[in-house]
């Protein structure tokens, strides 16, 4: 697979923590990547020397020059690439600034999954009203993964240069490719688990032992009503795409460590867990709690009450001990 990484001088900070991300995870050696850029775009050396941490090979590609801003930029970026990799034969994933790793061997998870079904892969949105009135609408998200002569089947995006260019002149702007797309892409495309968007999203960190995030303003937050209302990120997916302060590509480039208040939550509901399993057990007198229970129990708070209960619940167990002793020597 060939992992086509593509960006502007706007998102070329955000995108060196994306090639470092990407870096942490590990090498890739069946896979190939391309740093796709305007010519005189900011780091694109830099970047390109960061992905040859992780790919054995990568090359650059240039994309046409005169298309500034959203979405003609992109929609254009997208267009020279898809024109690229027609002739390479190889699936390629359409990769973002803001697309993050999540596991070590994730290009060969992909392309795994890819030839279990060939076709267009990435996050399939259902659609809907968010709460501010815009319609989301039903598409596959454009950082995907697609076949190399998907162009072959997509008529939308055959005429996307031209698409764009009438729009460029005309001072208009157009339809993101995505959307323009989308009905193409989901007649050969489908969704996949282990590619999850979620738009504009920030501030990822640990929570009850889980990541979540929020949204970057309003809009973001009502899209995302739709999109992903729980805000935690799916435990299956192992590219998450749409995080716009670097927050999850740091977690990334470090391990994505868990703080200590997390370890000691979940240690505490351990805890719990063990106790309940105790007051019911004949054998606690025999038990003996590991290590790491007894530093939990360490740090839990426990109220007279509950003290109270489970002094009272240990001589029932004793009381028994005693009376089935009596009986035996009987």
């Amino acid at each position: 697979m060939n992992i086509v990484f593509a960006y502007h001088n706007g998102d070329a900070d955000l995108a060196m923590e994306s090639a470092k991300a990407i870096t942490a995870m590990g090498i890739n050696m069946r896979h190939k990547a391309y740093v796709c850029t305007r010519t005189g775009t900011k780091d694109s050396n830099a970047i390109t020397q960061e992905l040859k941490k992780s790919f054995p090979e990568v090359d650059q590609l240039v994309a046409q020059d005169g298309f500034d801003g959203w979405p003609l930029g992109p929609n254009q970026m997208f267009s020279d690439v898809a024109c690229a990799m027609h002739s390479t034969k190889v699936p390629f994933y359409f990769w973002e600034p803001d697309c993050v790793p999540m596991k070590e061997g994730w290009v060969d998870d992909l392309d795994a999954e890819y030839h279990r079904k060939v076709g267009i892969m990435g996050h399939l949105y259902e659609g809907g009203m968010a709460s501010n009135g815009k319609n989301i609408y039903k598409m596959i998200v454009g950082s995907a993964v697609y076949p190399p002569n998907f162009l072959e089947f997509c008529p939308s995006a055959q005429s996307l240069s031209t698409y764009n260019l009438a729009y460029k002149n005309a001072g208009t702007i157009p339809e993101p490719w995505d959307v323009r797309c989308r009905w193409n892409f989901m007649a050969i495309g489908r969704d996949t688990p282990l590619i999850r968007a979620y738009w504009k999203s920030v501030n990822y960190h640990w929570k009850d032992g889980r990541i979540v995030f929020y949204a970057e303003d309003p809009e973001a937050q009502a899209v995302q009503g739709v999109t992903c209302p729980d805000r935690v990120i799916s435990s299956e997916a192992v590219v998450i795409h749409g995080c716009k302060d670097g927050s999850l590509h740091k977690m990334a480039q470090e391990g994505f460590p868990i703080p200590q208040s997390v370890l000691n939550e979940i240690q505490g509901e351990t805890v719990c867990k063990n106790v309940e399993q105790i007051d019911t057990s004949d054998d606690i007198c025999r038990k003996k709690p590991n290590k790491s229970t007894q530093k939990a129990k360490k740090k839990r708070v426990i109220s007279e009450a509950e003290r109270e209960r489970r002094r009272q619940s240990m001589l029932a167990i004793l009381a028994r001990k005693r009376e089935r002793k009596a009986q035996a020597a009987v």
